[in-house]
């Protein structure tokens, strides 16, 4: 029986950045010193600054990103290496962060400045309109209120902001149809000021991304409904963001968790109930497919499927009239 993996593909896995995976994962990571961090409840499991090794000395455990897989989420070597190569293939390259790249996001924060700004907007109203099928009055309200622009590269650039309007937050999308594709945050973003829309009821919808908010709030006013719940994009599976939002907002009282359809988003689920059931009604709304996005634009697909249906049987019952 050959290899299930090549030699390759298990220096991929083990190259996945473990403070990184942990974050994405929505575990709580908590700095102990430049280099050394903690994962609270799991018996003094510690990180290396560097994100390359972990060990918990209780459980007398450690190792890798593929051990550090098999510890927490209980999973066998073989489901771990599975896992691991499958984040790679969605290009989540900020997993591969070096030992350089971790050391400075400890050092003291510069300054946020936003990319600098395209002369036009095509290219951001053809991706998320077009590609993405979001509803054009959503984005040019967006844009009106300065939550997204194009940059110099063509990109898509979300912007979240402070309660006195200064932008604090930006993650870069790019609007590439083919070939690699690039996601990440601006340097010096504050996580706590993610991109988000503010509403009039007492309830928030969290999402991971921007575009899955938005993505739903097409839903909403494609099915005849008025967006009135905050929307809040945390950008990735922590939950900072959200704890600065209900701060900021003391009338929220409901918290509708609508993440992505995987196991990222369920097990962040599984922890985020456990930690604000105990002072918010707490509901979740899963996508039929991996995400928001992902629905709306199957729905737009089945429905111009549905229309050459309907187009074509016209035709032949016009053609029939005439035999």
């Amino acid at each position: 029986m050959g290899k299930l993996f090549t030699d390759e593909q298990i220096a991929q896995a083990n190259q996945i950045n473990i403070l990184e995976y942990a974050r994405q994962a929505g575990y709580s990571v908590e700095k102990i010193t430049p280099k050394e961090y903690k994962i609270p409840g799991f018996g003094g499991l510690r990180i290396d600054g560097a994100g390359r090794k972990w060990n918990c000395f209780s459980a007398n455990a450690g190792g890798g990103p593929i051990q550090f897989v098999m510890y927490t989420e209980k999973k066998s070597w073989v489901e771990a290496v599975k896992q691991l190569l499958s984040l790679s293939q969605n290009q989540n390259n900020f997993l591969y962060r070096t030992s350089r790249d971790i050391e400075k996001e400890t050092e003291e924060k510069g300054e946020f400045v936003l990319p600098e700004k395209n002369s036009t907007y095509k290219h951001v109203f053809a991706y998320l309109i077009n590609t993405r099928k979001i509803d054009k009055d959503i984005v040019i309200s967006m844009v009106k209120q300065k939550k997204i622009y194009e940059n110099t590269h063509r990109s898509c650039v979300f912007v979240g902001y402070d309660q006195e309007g200064i932008s604090r937050y930006a993650s870069v999308r790019s609007t590439n149809t083919t070939g690699s594709s690039y996601r990440g945050d601006v340097a010096n973003s504050d996580k706590a000021f993610a991109f988000s829309i503010k509403g009039l009821s007492n309830t928030i919808r969290v999402f991971e991304s921007p575009i899955d908010a938005l993505s739903y709030t097409a839903f909403l006013k494609q099915f005849g409904s008025e967006n009135k719940d905050h929307m809040l994009a945390l950008g990735c599976l922590g939950d900072v963001s959200l704890e600065h939002y209900l701060k900021g907002h003391p009338e929220i009282n409901r918290i509708i968790f609508c993440l992505d359809n995987d196991q990222w988003g369920h097990q962040a689920l599984d922890r985020w109930v456990e930690k604000y059931k105990p002072n918010y009604a707490v509901a979740h709304h899963f996508p039929k497919g991996k995400d928001w996005n992902e629905d709306l634009v199957s729905f737009f697909k089945e429905m111009e499927q549905r229309r050459e249906a309907e187009a074509t049987l016209d035709l032949e019952s016009e053609e029939e009239a005439i035999i």
